[in-house]
């Protein structure tokens, strides 16, 4: 077994693995993976390990204990190479029958004559001989004290890797690798490569003096680095973004502003070409006003000559309503009697 304590213990394990030459498991966390799943898992790592024709790692992150029962087989395997009790009969037989063909080239003949215990117990020894375990596990929290105290194996039959802070010429390349597709000027990005590195190790030093005058240690990894340079390239994204959506908004501005430009010299240029045309219409409106001016007198004098003549009618057609009137009343009279006659 292997404890590494570095956030790239992952990336570098996996990458030992195939240096090595190793076959290489992992589990899938989902919502509803629990202890039958582990156990499933579990024996597929034994039996790929204890029968294979390779040594198997297999790399196992403390994000994935979903249930502190994982832990416990962890330290069962790391101390016995097995889990008590988790193969059936039937699937122990088909064990002994996968390492059959491994202990007769081990013991020659004598393979032959092996009961079913001992070539499990064969198999145990093949999967202590060609499993490797590596636990991925921050120290941080009081999660991984816990775990050391409650499952010792954790601690006797591991080795741990202890990992230093990134030098700085380390954390200059990291950074340049990841800004190195960040669009910067030539003469801006060193600066900015050498600031992340700044922040990181000044923030290493004061982790180190909040240390020695609060007594309370905070950690600042390579992961934290990680982090900054991330922040930083989402930050400038952001304001990337809002600057050129400005730029944009006073540029479509100033485009309209142009069009209306445009439009009022075009209108101008309109109204210079139609001065000619309005002032000859001025002129025939002033003649036709003239005109009407000139004939104003005449018109006049012939309404007056119409409303006297009116007037006369009008005072005849009063008389001759008064006379249909009085006929209308003695008509009125004599109709009574007539009827009466008849």
């Amino acid at each position: 077994g292997q404890i590494d304590r570095s956030p790239s213990r992952q990336s570098l394990s996996i990458l030992a693995t195939e240096m090595a030459g190793y076959a290489l498991f992992r589990i899938e966390i989902t919502k509803s993976y629990g202890m039958a799943e582990w156990r499933d898992d579990l024996k597929k790592v034994l039996i790929e390990a204890g029968s294979g024709d390779r040594p198997l790692v297999f790399l196992f992150s403390d994000t994935q204990i979903a249930k502190e029962g994982f832990v416990e087989d962890i330290n069962n395997m790391l101390n016995a190479g097995e889990v008590p009790n988790i193969f059936a009969s039937d699937e122990k037989v088909a064990i002994c029958e996968k390492v059959g063909p491994f202990a007769k080239e081990q013991f020659g003949r004598a393979a032959g004559d092996m009961t079913p215990l001992q070539l499990y117990a064969y198999f145990i020894q093949r999967v202590k001989q060609y499993l490797h375990i590596i636990l991925a596990f921050s120290p941080i929290g009081s999660a991984f004290r816990d775990r050391l105290r409650l499952f010792p194996s954790l601690v006797n039959c591991c080795a741990i890797d202890w990992f230093t802070a990134w030098p700085g010429d380390a954390l200059l390349a990291v950074a340049e690798k990841f800004l190195k597709e960040v669009k910067l000027d030539d003469e801006v990005r060193p600066a900015i490569v050498d600031m992340c590195m700044t922040f990181h190790t000044n923030a290493h030093a004061l982790a180190a003096e909040f240390l020695t005058e609060q007594g309370r240690i905070t950690y600042v990894t390579p992961t934290s680095y990680l982090e900054l340079i991330v922040a930083f390239k989402l930050a400038l994204a952001e304001q990337r973004e809002k600057i050129t959506a400005g730029k944009d908004r006073y540029q479509n501005g100033l485009k309209q502003l142009a069009g209306a430009e445009e439009n009022v010299a075009t209108m101008q240029v309109e109204l210079t070409d139609l001065q000619p045309v309005l002032a000859e219409a001025q002129v025939a409106t002033d003649a036709l006003m003239e005109e009407i001016e000139a004939k104003l007198p005449g018109v006049r004098e012939q309404e007056e000559v119409v409303g006297a003549e009116a007037a006369v009618a009008q005072k005849e057609a009063d008389a001759v309503q008064i006379e249909v009137d009085a006929v209308q009343a003695d008509l009125d009279e004599a109709l009574p009697a007539l009827e009466s006659a008849v």
